[in-house]
């Protein structure tokens, strides 16, 4: 019974966030008004899903950890081995540590890929917050720490490219906070010992940001995706990647 309300309030959750295109402003709002506890209640009725299917895995396989930027991202294999696609839109920092403490993982995975940090930009989370960068750092250092003994090594991506110029971007979010919160996230990965990468580098250039279909997720095609694969594999397996493009 536990688990039919959870999947039933998760449903609720999705139907709202699918009213943006962006997936993050309504969840954001919800907040204030009991979507916090149908947000979590998604959140953890979805990992109990990733969770079995990665029961179903055998061998090596990474995991893709994050927000929307990520759960977007078509990547069934990385370094020659499967990967789950576990990231969760709307999921800020702090979300990210439940969702890792949820999941459960049947062996340590190669790797854990995390791109997070949009959501911790809104305008919400940062106006009015000035502890907001410092609580942005407390959250990563943490995620980190618990990830790290969780897997054969952990990649760490920038934030993704905003397109400010687009309507409505820079009044939800704090564009010009994102290269200091994607230094934080480079700074924390290296305290734990991870690795950080621009897994977006060939993505942020003007005609690249205008594919965009929102001007806060990336526009993704098989080649866009190609280019940010051989980015994380340059992290995660230099070995066997070839020079990123």
């Amino acid at each position: 019974m536990r688990k039919t309300r959870l999947i039933g309030a998760g449903i609720a959750a999705v139907l709202a966030a699918a009213v943006m295109a962006g997936g993050v402003a309504i969840l954001v709002r919800e907040q204030g008004t009991g979507g916090g506890q149908k947000v979590a209640a998604f959140r953890e009725a979805r990992t109990f899903a990733i969770s079995s299917t990665l029961m179903q895995i055998e061998g090596p396989y990474s995991l893709l950890l994050g927000d929307s930027q990520l759960e977007r991202l078509f990547l069934p294999r990385l370094c020659g081995h499967p990967a789950v696609n576990a990231a969760i839109a709307g999921t800020r920092a702090a979300g990210l540590r439940a969702v890792a403490d949820w999941l459960k993982l049947p062996r340590p995975p190669e790797t854990i890929v995390v791109t997070i940090g949009t959501n911790d930009l809104t305008r919400r989370q940062r106006s009015g917050h000035p502890d907001a960068t410092d609580h942005f750092r407390a959250e990563t250092r943490a995620l980190f720490a618990e990830l790290a003994p969780r897997a054969g090594r952990v990649v760490a991506t920038a934030i993704p490219p905003f397109d400010a110029d687009r309507p409505g971007v820079a009044k939800h979010y704090d564009v010009a906070a994102a290269p200091a919160y994607s230094a934080i996230l480079s700074e924390e990965c290296a305290r734990a010992g991870c690795r950080y990468v621009d897994a977006f580098a060939g993505l942020r250039d003007p005609a690249a940001k205008a594919r965009s279909p929102d001007g806060v997720h990336l526009g993704l095609d098989a080649a866009a995706r190609d280019r940010v694969a051989a980015r994380l594999e340059s992290a995660a397996c230099p070995e066997l990647s070839a020079p990123s493009r």
